[in-house]
């Protein structure tokens, strides 16, 4: 008995032993492979994550979309480095390891990358860089290597243990160097936990909405105000699988919206809606953002907590109070039985901003508002006291604060100037709306039609929007026929679901006619 005693003890140190070895050496695997996410994350706004295999690139050369974004300085930098990495021996030793790059704000208003991989463990640094060959020359600068190309173009090239940086400046490089790499960020966290779900797809794209206002500086002559709120302060993460296409750039994933005083969390629940509002929009719409959910009245209810959270509600509870005592009127229980489940704010060309919210008997929420309103002209009326589409529908109608306004089947449309709200009825009125232009048309065909938050931007509608917020580098590459000219509009819709939002991200380009029609093979 005393030896089965002793010898269940052994077996049982053995196994506490190796269990130690095991998950040392396991922290330790961990530890090193986080080395390029840690690098990656850090200050990047945009992470882009693929497996570096060949069949990955040959994907990729069935489009050139991504070259369209990225612009064609960077594009042909990529270039560069793909075909340098597969030429060269120096590719065995990066062969299905993972591979980030990240968009992240640079220096004098540029807009840098950084790629971050690793090598395999028995690589010798040294000779790696020798199996450059003489395709590209190498010049040692400081603690970085400078590699030039034929074309003129270079890349730098940073080494640390495993980790291999490349990046088209040096700072980006030497910022990450000079980090120890060991703990992770929140964003590297969040990348980390949503990478696991994803080990079958193309590849990744990882937005950290934090970072944005850092980036969109360096590429706005604006601040983020109006529409361009939506990025100011905004503790959100997304994680979106790429799908191949030859006509799209095309994502879906899950947006996170980590904040609780966040707007956009009074949605994080309600489950999509067939967007219908969108039906009153004038061709010339420069961009939307639809919002629904599916009862106003338990909305509603976050709302109030929304204000409370933000030290509103007792502002709003009086102004409410005065108006009730002024008119007449308790708006709080008057008005919800008016609204049904959708809004949206939208631009036009000119910059004109509107707001829209859907109802179900307008004719009677016109009386309503009789006597908390005062007659401008024919059909359009102007609200007495401000702010009041704010207390009932929150941030986005914020910018709203004594609009005009015209109720027109079932919508009520609000603008901060008359003529505004009179060049919307003549739009109306003609039917020249939105939903009936060919681009659009061909736009919702690759979408979803139904959303519970949705943003939408119309390219062409958006061009002088653009030029007079965009710095002019990136106002030159949205126009140009090798950037972002041929694209007709971009879309990023969000579906709650159990406090996160199923998302696609579209950017949709524009049809060639005369490809289109070879493609029929119609003969003469």
């Amino acid at each position: 008995m005393r030896k089965i005693y002793i010898t269940l003890v052994v077996l049982l140190l053995a196994m506490v032993g190796m269990a130690y070895l095991y998950f040392s050496n396991l922290n330790k695997e961990t530890s090193t492979n986080n080395l390029s996410l840690n690098a990656a994350s850090f200050n990047a706004t945009i992470v882009f994550g693929f497996e570096n295999n060949k069949s990955f690139y040959d994907i990729l050369n069935g489009q050139d979309l991504f070259e369209r974004v990225l612009g064609e300085e960077k594009s042909v930098d990529f270039k560069n480095l793909k075909e340098l990495l597969l030429a060269n021996e120096i590719d065995a030793s990066m062969a299905n390891q993972k591979v980030y790059i990240s968009i992240l704000p640079g220096l004098n208003n540029k807009v840098d990358y950084l790629i971050s991989t690793q090598v395999k463990e028995d690589t010798d640094v040294n000779k790696l860089m020798n199996g450059f060959g003489k395709s590209v020359k190498i010049d040692k600068i400081n603690n970085l290597y400078k590699l030039s190309f034929a074309d003129t173009t270079s890349v730098f090239v940073g080494i640390k243990d495993q980790l291999i940086l490349i990046a088209n400046t040096e700072k980006p490089i030497n910022d990450v160097l000079k980090l120890a790499l060991i703990e992770n960020s929140t964003f590297a966290n969040y990348i980390s936990k949503n990478s696991q779900y994803n080990k079958n797809v193309l590849a990744s794209l990882y937005l950290n909405f934090n970072n944005s206002p850092k980036l969109l500086k360096n590429i706005l002559n604006s601040n983020l105000i109006g529409e361009l709120s939506v990025f100011n302060k905004q503790n959100t993460f997304a994680t979106l699988s790429y799908n191949f296409s030859t006509e799209k750039l095309l994502f879906n994933g899950s947006t996170e919206i980590i904040d609780e005083k966040s707007y956009y969390n009074l949605f994080a629940k309600m489950p999509e809606q067939k967007i219908t509002i969108n039906s009153i929009l004038p061709d010339k719409t420069a961009n939307y953002v639809f919002y629904s959910f599916t009862n106003y009245a338990s909305w509603y209810k976050g709302l109030t907590n929304w204000f409370n959270l933000n030290g509103e509600s007792e502002k709003i509870r009086s102004a409410l109070n005065v108006i009730k005592d002024k008119y007449r009127v308790d708006l709080p229980k008057s008005l919800p039985q008016y609204f049904t489940n959708q809004l949206v704010t939208f631009e036009l060309n000119s910059g004109e901003k509107f707001g829209a919210i859907a109802l179900n008997n307008g004719e009677k929420l016109n009386q309503l508002l009789i006597d908390l309103s005062a007659e401008y002209a024919t059909d359009i009326r102007i609200f007495k006291d401000p702010n009041i589409p704010y207390y009932f529908f929150g941030e986005p109608f914020k910018k709203f604060e004594r609009p005009f306004y015209t109720i027109i089947d079932n919508y009520l449309v609000m603008a901060n100037n008359a003529s505004s709200i009179q060049s919307f009825l003549n739009s109306y009125s003609k039917n020249e709306l939105l939903v009936n232009a060919e681009h659009y048309i061909k736009f919702r065909d690759q979408i979803s039609s139904s959303a519970t938050i949705c943003f939408y931007v119309n390219s062409k509608n958006s061009s002088d929007i653009f030029g007079r917020n965009l710095k002019s580098p990136y106002y030159k590459q949205f126009q140009s026929s090798k950037g972002l000219k041929d694209f007709d509009a971009f879309c990023y819709q969000l579906s709650g679901d159990n406090d996160k939002f199923l998302s696609n991200l579209v950017l949709d380009k524009k049809v060639d006619k005369k490809d289109a029609l070879d493609t029929l093979n119609i003969n003469p």
